[in-house]
């Protein structure tokens, strides 16, 4: 699939309002509005309730809502393709402005509603076992192409007011893009915002040090996720050369000094590749890497659909590994 971002020429558009934040979009109406609550109102519009349109933002006077809309936009990604599994999860292709596309997937696990959001288009991290990861880094996304990956599941989904998960385990490394991330990250939990908890968003990382530092200062902030992908720092190096930099031992006590709340722990992400991490030994090692910490360890078996060379073990050799770490 095409991934990459292309140039559009054509005529200029309004400034579009979503990816905003209070500040900004007060900022932006206050020529035209001499209520600063109005800002909330298209605030809580856009991300509370999923609105688009601002003539429909009916709490607005009527004549505001047309000057607004005559100099303003509401405007979320384009979904392209959605693919749908037959668990119930659906994969989105979403278009952005620029021609790029990233995916965002919907997971139904029971009950529990999972959105698997994308930080960039393409990554620069280059894991052996990951999709993304041949496509080199195109470029970061800004906080409202984070939201609107969240925006156009939602819609599609009716999940608005509804309580769901978000994973930012997608397309690309958030650390690279905190910035961004952190922006979305407070919209999604502002509660005239989309209303979630911090506890329901968890970021992911492929082990960045100094960002996993970062984040640790930020509060509110999302739980930690680690995608460790070997237990010995040989086999790390080849599979995710961030390793090179990084090693096991830093990244763990990386995770040591990660500030945790009373029920909280960091998760460690292991994905089980056939023949590759999934020996008794891998087992044992992971286990003594993880001791002694406040985590846990969620076993992931390799998807077939990615880089071509690696495969899904066994039903039977995922079980006995799970087993052994227990």
């Amino acid at each position: 699939m095409q991934r990459s971002a292309t140039t559009r020429t054509g005529p200029s558009r309004p400034p579009n309002l979503f990816g905003m934040d209070r500040e900004e979009i007060a900022s932006a109406l206050a020529p035209f509005t001499g209520r600063p609550y109005h800002a909330s109102q298209v605030f809580h519009w856009m991300y509370g309730r999923l609105q688009t349109d601002l003539r429909d933002m009916t709490d607005l006077p009527a004549a505001l809502r047309r000057g607004l809309s005559e100099r303003f936009r509401v405007t979320w990604p384009e979904v392209k393709e959605i693919r749908r599994s037959a668990d119930g999860s659906k994969k989105y292709v979403v278009a952005l402005e620029d021609g790029g596309e990233i995916e965002a997937v919907y997971i139904l696990y029971g009950a529990r509603v999972t959105l698997c959001l994308s930080s960039q288009i393409g990554c620069p991290l280059a894991c052996a076992f990951c999709l993304t990861g041949t496509m080199g880094l195109v470029r970061n996304l800004a906080p409202g192409e984070i939201l609107g990956q969240i925006a156009v599941i939602a819609r599609d989904n009716a999940l608005a007011g509804t309580s769901y998960r978000v994973v930012f385990m997608g397309m690309g490394e958030p650390l690279l893009n905190l910035d961004a991330v952190m922006r979305a990250f407070r919209l999604m939990v502002d509660t005239k915002g989309f209303g979630l908890s911090p506890r329901r968003v968890t970021l992911s990382t492929a082990g960045l040090v100094p960002g996993i530092d970062r984040l640790a200062r930020e509060s509110p902030r999302p739980r930690l996720a680690i995608s460790l992908g070997a237990s010995r720092d040989v086999q790390r190096d080849d599979l995710m050369p961030i390793n090179r930099r990084y090693d096991l031992d830093a990244l763990i006590d990386a995770c040591r000094r990660f500030p945790l709340g009373p029920r909280e722990k960091v998760t460690f992400e292991y994905c089980l590749i056939d023949g590759v991490n999934d020996s008794d030994e891998d087992a044992f090692r992971l286990a003594r890497r993880t001791r002694n910490l406040r985590a846990k360890v969620n076993i992931i078996p390799y998807n077939e659909a990615g880089v071509p060379g690696f495969k899904t073990p066994s039903a039977e050799r995922a079980g006995r590994f799970r087993d052994l770490l227990l």
